[in-house]
C-alpha cells in the first residue's frame, strides 16, 4: 500500500512539474520573430522606440499571424515590457 502511494506520488509531480514552468512572454513572439518569419526582435527594436509604440504596432499590423495576439492587450503589453527592460 505504502509503494502504490509514492508510486502515485512520483507520477503526480512527473505530470505537474512542466506545469510549473513559465517561459517568459516574450518567448512566445521568439517563434515566429526570429528574422525569417517575421522581424527578428532587434528590429523591432530599433523600429519601436519604447514598449507602447511596440504595443500599438501589434496592434496595427496586417499580418493575419498576427490576429490572435492583437486581442490580448495584457500578454502584449507584458511581452513588449520583457523586451525593453
Amino acid at each position: 500500500m505504502k509503494n502504490q502511494l509514492f508510486a502515485m506520488l512520483a507520477v503526480a509531480t512527473v505530470a505537474l512539474t512542466p506545469s510549473l514552468s513559465t517561459a517568459g512572454e516574450a518567448d512566445t513572439c521568439k517563434g515566429c520573430h526570429n528574422g525569417s518569419v517575421a522581424p527578428a526582435v532587434d528590429a523591432l527594436k530599433a523600429k519601436f522606440k519604447t514598449a507602447d509604440d511596440l504595443v500599438a504596432g501589434a496592434k496595427a499590423s496586417k499580418n493575419d499571424m498576427m490576429k490572435p495576439m492583437q486581442g490580448n492587450d495584457a500578454k502584449l503589453k507584458a511581452a513588449a515590457a520583457e523586451i525593453y527592460k
